[in-house]
């Protein structure tokens, strides 16, 4: 559980668009059929989303025909250098095209001292090192040069958000969050979901500042977002308890 990019990056009507938007790109996602968010006869918004029989990524990281999965790979590899070539010089949701105050990591740096302030009232670890991890934090991001070029990112893209149809053709789900910001943001975010994977994906042509800030921010965003997932009575409180206290460990690890 990541937080989210946007803090708008849910809903209806984010749904229709980011559809919208990557369909026109070429980049392939469910069909939307229809959608009605009137509310004039129920509470909610519902909408006719086409069916696409397949597998999510991650079931095809064990595929015992290895040319098979090479080429499934780098038909995700094609797709999303498609998704993030797709840029513009301000952030934000694809219908936003108005200049911000600030600079997109100074958005992620504010969530990460969200994420950092929950986790320190629950885990020891962190608490101690509560004052360490915010001062690398802000160290990170003074190391950041601005620029104003930002590609369409998913925004929390793993193995589970790309479904792979019969054909072995790559399909993008849960878009509601995706929008324009760095493209290390994502990146940042692939190394972890892919693990060995990445390798397939790996772009070179990365800052390596705004890497090790997205890491970092990902670091404490992952730790709030399992001892949340916990605190909810989340059904397997073994995997939230883990991932709070993996990411835990990696964000001290980066302090040294």
């Amino acid at each position: 559980m990541n937080e989210p990019t946007f803090h708008s990056s849910y809903g209806s009507e984010l749904f229709s668009l980011n559809t919208r938007f990557l369909t026109q790109h070429g980049i392939r996602t469910p069909i939307l059929y229809d959608l009605n968010n009137d509310r004039d006869q129920h509470s909610y918004d519902f909408a006719l989303v086409e069916y696409v029989d397949g597998q999510k990524a991650e079931a095809f990281f064990q595929h015992k025909n290895h040319k098979d999965r090479d080429e499934l790979f780098q038909r995700i590899r094609d797709m999303l250098s498609n998704m993030h070539n797709i840029q513009r010089n301000v952030y934000g949701n694809a219908n936003d095209n108005s200049k911000k105050a600030g600079p997109c990591y100074q958005v992620q740096r504010l969530d990460a001292e969200t994420a950092l302030s929950y986790a320190s009232k629950h885990m020891t670890d962190i608490r101690k090192n509560d004052e360490r991890l915010l001062e690398k934090l802000c160290e990170l991001e003074a190391a950041i040069q601005p620029r104003d070029l930002y590609s369409f990112i998913h925004g929390e893209l793993g193995p589970d958000h790309i479904w792979i149809g019969h054909a072995m053709q790559p399909c993008l789900i849960d878009i509601e969050g995706a929008g324009f910001f760095d493209l290390e943001h994502e990146h940042s975010f692939l190394e972890f979901r892919f693990g060995d994977f990445y390798h397939y994906l790996k772009n070179n042509d990365l800052d390596p500042e705004r890497m090790t800030f997205y890491r970092f921010c990902h670091h404490l965003s992952l730790i709030s977002g399992g001892l949340k997932l916990f605190h909810r009575q989340f059904p397997d409180q073994q995997f939230a308890r883990g991932l709070a206290e993996y990411h835990a460990r990696c964000a001290v690890q980066m302090l040294s």
